[in-house]
């Protein structure tokens, strides 16, 4: 057998055979790798495995063509036949690089027509899908929700904004705000029926009292389940949330002669305006603060050991005192578009658009100056005079999304002046709430 020489005492002759046939050995394993392929096989491992053979056999067959053309043989027709040939293989892992890249990214969804067909197919499923759910949650006043324990996220679809009567740019609905927004009792006995759903993995079955920023109260009923993780622990609850107020209405409406008829827009005791313009107002003012970037403040109190003072003095002296109390404030002067009113059963609260903490906590020394002027007697105070507890709160553009948590935030700076004794007015901290 003759053999071609490439310098003294080297044979390449049967190498090059060798090389050769190894090289389109890699290319047929390469070609039919790829024939076969799917994205899955591909991102589990095969990119690798397809990439070396056909590095390999272009390394191998440029190997050949490059000590062709050293100068160990006369440059010829088979010398520059193998360069080509060599070129051609390098070409091959050249225009598949950029495939190569972007499956190690994940950013390849398809390799065929085939594949890339029933991917399109079934996107259209699933966007058809999620058209009809959000018209059958519209339709049925249904929406659904999902919250996860790992960094208390709360998701929320269209649906549960709008039973909310919120808006998905202006409100990022958090666990502590969503609760609040729910008839006290209705609220507490729904956040022990999530804890012991997120501790034991049990379903959720409860209807609740919604209240809407707009003031109206919505009747809804919840349902939810809990997602295990493969350690059996409780990754996230889900489920949805079904407005009823309709058909709780339509089962509790009085009959056409009964001539139903609103209530006053004035509480009866006080003469201030009552919860509901209150809520109605808040939920106005707030949207106009969102849309204008300008500050809501609130201002909450009430008559310090009220129950004691109404005890000691009977019902009536307290309600006369109750009385007063909201006559002076709402005396004060104050801007247009302020609101006083009834907030609850020993509250008054006052809305302050434009205000923001430091005039709110401002409104609220006025009020706490103007009772002190009173002079009304109370022998349960150190100082045997009324007094009251004043929380401010007002909204920020950057973590405030919610009228409702305007109003929690006040109740909570009431809770702390009531705390440090009562005759004082407190603003909330939010670093005093920073593990709540």
């Amino acid at each position: 057998m003759e053999h071609a020489v490439m310098g003294p005492g080297f044979m390449i002759g049967p190498l090059s055979h060798d090389v050769l046939a190894f090289g389109f050995l890699c290319l047929a394993y390469a070609v039919n790798d790829l024939f076969t392929a799917t994205e899955t096989s591909l991102l589990q491992g095969r990119r690798a495995a397809l990439m070396i053979c056909l590095l390999s056999a272009a390394l191998a067959q440029t190997g050949l063509a490059v000590a062709g053309l050293v100068g160990f043989a006369p440059p010829g027709l088979a010398a520059a036949g193998g360069l080509v040939s060599a070129l051609l293989f390098l070409a091959l892992p050249g225009f598949l690089w950029p495939l190569a890249r972007r499956l190690r990214a994940g950013r390849l969804r398809v390799l065929n027509a085939e594949l890339r067909g029933r991917m399109e197919r079934a996107e259209a499923r699933a966007s058809q899908a999620r058209a009809w759910l959000e018209l059958a949650e519209a339709a049925g006043h249904v929406g659904h929700w999902e919250y996860r324990p790992e960094g208390g996220r709360l998701e929320w679809s269209d649906e549960m904004y709008r039973i909310h009567g919120l808006w998905r740019e202006h409100y990022r609905p958090e666990l502590a705000s969503a609760l609040a927004a729910f008839h006290p009792l209705d609220g507490k006995r729904l956040s022990a029926l999530l804890a012991e759903a997120m501790d034991h993995g049990r379903k959720l079955d409860v209807a609740a009292r919604l209240r809407r920023p707009d003031g109206e109260t919505r009747h809804v009923v919840l349902r939810g389940e809990a997602r295990l993780d493969g350690d059996g622990n409780v990754a996230a609850l889900f489920g949805v949330m079904v407005d009823v107020t309709e058909t709780k209405a339509a089962g509790q409406r009085p009959p056409l002669h009964a001539g139903g008829v609103e209530g006053p827009a004035e509480d009866l005791l006080t003469g201030l305006a009552d919860r509901k313009q209150f809520d109605a107002s808040l939920g106005y003012e707030f949207k106009r603060a969102i849309r204008s970037k300008k500050p809501l403040g609130l201002v909450m109190f009430e008559i310090d050991q009220y129950y004691q003072y109404s005890s000691h003095y009977g019902a009536r002296q307290a309600e006369a005192a109750f009385k007063e109390v909201a006559r002076v404030v709402g005396a004060l002067p104050r801007r247009t578009g302020d609101v006083v009113a009834r907030y609850g059963e020993t509250e008054i609260a006052v809305l302050l658009p434009l205000a923001d903490e430091a005039g709110a906590l401002c409104v609220a020394s006025q009020i706490l100056e103007a009772v002190r002027a009173l002079n009304l007697p109370d022998a349960a105070r150190e100082n045997g005079l009324l007094s009251i507890s004043c929380g401010a709160a007002a909204t920020g553009m950057d973590d405030l999304y919610n009228p409702l948590e305007l109003t929690r935030r006040a109740a909570r700076a009431l809770a702390d002046a009531r705390l440090y004794g009562g005759d004082r007015a407190c603003a909330w901290r939010a670093e005093r709430y920073s593990d709540a």
